[in-house]
């Protein structure tokens, strides 16, 4: 291990996990070892240990860049729009590309969530991060619905219900990969959108 002589890098430790993000989603995450993200990231596996005490931490940091681009990216693709609507399906539309359609993501988030089933701490993660998708949608949905835009009687049961179909088609790729190809992701936006009520 490094001698610790100085303090950690910020710049460098995103870096690092930077790098594990694209050898995980191209390898998978138990494909990949600590050697393997220290070359990545052009580092000494001494000073990957500078920064992440081990593997698990790599993950918890990899999946914490996954939710910042989630919510730069999210507010990027839902800002423009003006009506409430519209911003529900921009978010929708976005949602699609991202976690579904874009391979790298969709095998990142599924492996997470595989993994967190034995481990509390990527479990909690995990959990944090789908409560703040669960709020950002709900908050959108609600506002449509009480600006007249969107008809629908329960908000809450429509969002889990839309959020449930979207990790259920991220499931079934796995076995059907044409269910999140490019063509798809028209017909798969409008359904989902369908779930969440009715325009007014």
């Amino acid at each position: 291990m490094a001698t610790r002589t100085q303090a950690p890098s910020p710049q460098k430790a995103d870096e690092l996990a930077q790098a594990a993000f694209a050898l995980f989603c191209s390898r998978g995450i138990d494909g990949v070892n600590l050697d393997q993200i220290a070359a990545a990231a052009g580092v000494t596996k001494g000073s990957l240990y500078w920064h992440y005490a081990s593997k698990k931490d790599v993950i918890l940091a990899a999946a914490d860049l996954y939710y910042t681009r989630w919510r730069e990216e999210m507010a990027a693709a839902t800002g423009p729009a003006v009506t409430m609507v519209d911003k529900l399906e921009a978010a929708i539309a976005y949602s699609v590309r991202s976690c579904l359609l874009n391979d790298a993501n969709r095998i990142f988030s599924t492996e997470v969530i595989a993994l967190s089933v034995y481990d509390s701490d990527l479990r909690a993660s995990w959990a944090n991060f789908q409560d703040e998708v669960d709020r950002f949608f709900l908050g959108l949905t609600h506002q449509a619905v009480g600006n007249g835009e969107l008809l629908c009687e329960d908000v809450d049961r429509a969002v889990d219900l839309m959020i449930a179909a979207m990790e259920g088609i991220k499931q079934i790729a796995l076995f059907r990969p044409q269910i999140c190809a490019p063509q798809s992701e028209q017909r798969t936006c409008r359904r989902l959108m369908s779930l969440l009520g009715t325009p007014a």
